[in-house]
């Protein structure tokens, strides 16, 4: 009797010790499953970032060249027709040619060369701007734009806006970068590893750079002027906005679409573009918004660098998927 009842007591012990283990095997299940979820929202893991080492790890991923190729290449295409228009070339004689004209310099010292030479700055920064897009001597490529870049920006004041900065500082960020690891002459002639994994930090920069881009943006339309519906008065008569007019009025369109709309989607729509349940429907908005930019502001090729940029939110493959896909699909229609 003794014996069965030990026996019974011992078993009730390790039903016991069986319903505590299976209880931390399901905490441990659920916690597993809680990381992978961040993981797979988020691209990295939460313990990414318990500590600077596993940081730095992160930020030293290896990560593929594709995507990042394939802006750079259109950010320097973008670069080569900015020039003759935007910075000034096409008319350098008369943004040049008088030496006497007052001009509104960053620092005193600087001042514009000779009309002669000026072209010549303007032809170096032409030649960096097409290495940047062939990715051919890349860095050096680099460095020719960049310099002549900031040296024709710091001359004159009076012609800045923020997209001149963001021009020049993408060009420094792409200086650091393994750019040209993708789709590039360097690559073709063995100058680098060509297709080579590169550091996530490559990514990570240029996102940052194009979220503060669109963040501060938002910001600065924190203010009762904009949110009241008075920056912008008018606009909504341009054609672009002709598909809201059968259901809005003019006024609606001022205040509702270019006002409130233009606030919340330079506010939020980095976080959007960064997940990948949202981006689809991101993508959408923000293409719309430069092209209609572009449309109605005389601003260059902002709309379009922005619009070049965006696929650095996307998965870092892209490129790659979509030359799979073409091909794909042109083997299936060449064999009808």
């Amino acid at each position: 009797m003794l014996r069965q009842r030990t026996t019974s007591s011992g078993d009730g012990s390790n039903e016991r010790s069986s319903a505590k283990w299976k209880s931390k095997k399901n905490t441990k299940q659920h916690s597993e499953d809680k990381l992978d979820s961040f993981e797979r929202l988020f691209g990295f893991k939460l313990t990414d970032l318990a500590s600077w080492d596993s940081f730095v790890r992160l930020l030293f991923r290896p990560s593929d060249p594709a995507c990042l190729g394939v802006v750079r290449a259109l950010f320097g295409l973008l670069m080569i027709l900015d020039i003759p228009e935007e910075r000034g070339l096409a008319d350098a004689d008369v943004k040049w040619g008088d030496p006497n004209e007052c001009r509104f310099p960053l620092f005193n010292f600087l001042k514009p060369l000779p009309l002669e030479w000026m072209c010549l700055v303007y032809l170096v920064m032409w030649v960096g701007a097409f290495g940047i897009m062939l990715g051919l001597r890349f860095r050096l490529s680099c460095l020719a734009f960049i310099i002549p870049y900031w040296y024709i920006l710091l001359l004159d004041k009076s012609a800045w806006n923020n997209h001149s900065y963001l021009y020049g500082l993408v060009s420094i960020l792409l200086l650091g970068s393994h750019a040209h690891y993708f789709w590039s002459v360097d690559g073709l002639r063995n100058r680098i590893p060509k297709n080579a994994h590169i550091p996530l930090w490559n990514y990570t920069i240029l996102r940052y750079q194009f979220f503060i881009l669109y963040f501060v943006a938002g910001l600065k339309k924190f203010d009762s002027e904009w949110l009241g519906g008075y920056s912008m008065t008018n606009l909504s008569y341009h054609w672009v906005f002709e598909p809201f007019r059968p259901f809005l009025t003019a006024e609606q369109i001022d205040f509702w679409i270019v006002h409130v709309c233009g606030f919340l989607l330079d506010l939020t729509i980095s976080f959007w573009l960064f997940f990948d349940v949202t981006r689809p429907v991101a993508m959408f908005f923000c293409a719309s918004f430069h092209l209609m930019n572009s449309r109605m502001f005389t601003i260059g090729m902002f709309p379009y660098v922005c619009l070049a940029t965006m696929p650095l939110f996307c998965h870092m493959d892209w490129p790659r998927q979509a030359a799979i896909w073409v091909e794909e699909h042109l083997t299936a229609f060449f064999a009808l």
